[in-house]
């Protein structure tokens, strides 16, 4: 499992869709993630940690979980099926017992959830967000060095303007059918 981070929110240009690139720490390697306008602008706000008048549907979920002592303790994005990636927001209650005071265990629950909600929640309450190793392997792009004059934003910056959306498409089904048919050593 490896940790990630919200490297940016793009747009993809030929389909007129959001892209959040996940940066892979200690790599360079990025793994995007389509996700709908609204999760997008709901991304966007919570990255630039802007607070609506009313609480949004994210904000209504952390309200509950938080008036019934839970606590959102890490996002993990763990499969993709189909094209559709999958992820789990993992919880934390700590359960006190009754019989012998100050006693504390803490319970762990695993939600299914959409990774583009998951990744708002994240970002939110500033909890951790990991990626399987195999999404890592399989759906990974490393971004390309540029000259060493260059700081990191110009080089992020050139990387998403270069970006062919249709190749790496390509390339991802590629992937995913060498890994359905591999092929036997001879």
């Amino acid at each position: 499992m490896k940790r990630a981070f919200i490297k940016a929110l793009v747009l993809d240009k030929i389909n007129n869709a959001p892209v959040v690139l996940l940066g892979i720490e200690d790599t360079k390697r990025v793994v995007p993630i389509w996700i709908g306008p609204c999760e997008a602008y709901a991304l966007a706000m919570a990255l630039e940690g802007l607070k609506p008048p009313r609480p949004m549907t994210h904000d209504l979920l952390l309200n509950i979980l938080n008036t019934l002592d839970v606590a959102v303790d890490k996002v993990v994005i763990h499969t993709v099926k189909d094209g559709t990636f999958y992820a789990n927001l993992v919880l934390k209650e700590n359960v006190f017992f009754e019989e012998e005071e100050d006693v504390e265990e803490t319970a762990y629950m695993e939600i299914d959830a959409r990774p583009s909600d998951s990744m708002v929640i994240a970002v939110k309450k500033g909890v951790p967000i990991y990626v399987t190793s195999e999404i890592v392997n399989e759906h990974s792009v490393e971004m390309e060095e540029g000259e060493e004059s260059e700081d990191e934003d110009e080089k992020f910056k050139k990387f998403v303007e270069n970006l062919d959306i249709d190749a790496f498409r390509r390339m991802l089904n590629e992937r995913g059918e060498e890994n359905e048919n591999p092929e036997e050593d001879e």
